[in-house]
């Protein structure tokens, strides 16, 4: 009878669903505590990886991402580039908010916020 109950119960907690951040996502980036405004545009893998593109489409850059629970990272070197960015934020309603930096040069960095396309 333990047994059962304890089944019963089992089945009854609920999983919470990881989200699916995988997809395309656009939004914007600025300076220090300047609203972001400059155009950014991410495609996020199922597997950790992503690409950075130019407001054209192009691409710009290749990365990784990845979430614990709501805290959102991207890290990601632009094409032909020494430097790496570090993007690190929350996600919440679909949308990703954070602070990014260039990680050789901490001074250099600001606000991004990004949305599911």
């Amino acid at each position: 009878m333990a047994a059962i109950a304890t089944l019963g119960l089992a089945s009854c907690k609920k999983d919470e669903a990881k989200p699916n951040l995988s997809g395309d996502w656009e939004g914007s980036w600025g300076f220090g505590t300047d609203v972001p405004s400059f155009y950014e545009k991410w495609t996020l893998e199922n597997n950790g990886d992503m690409s950075s593109y130019f407001p054209d489409g192009s691409l710009y850059a290749n990365g990784t991402w990845e979430l614990n629970d709501n805290d959102f990272e991207v890290r990601y070197t632009p094409i032909g580039e020494q430097y790496t960015y570090l993007f690190t934020g929350t996600f919440a309603d679909n949308k990703i908010t954070g602070d990014w930096r260039d990680t050789s040069n901490p001074a250099i960095g600001g606000k991004f916020k990004m949305y599911k396309e």
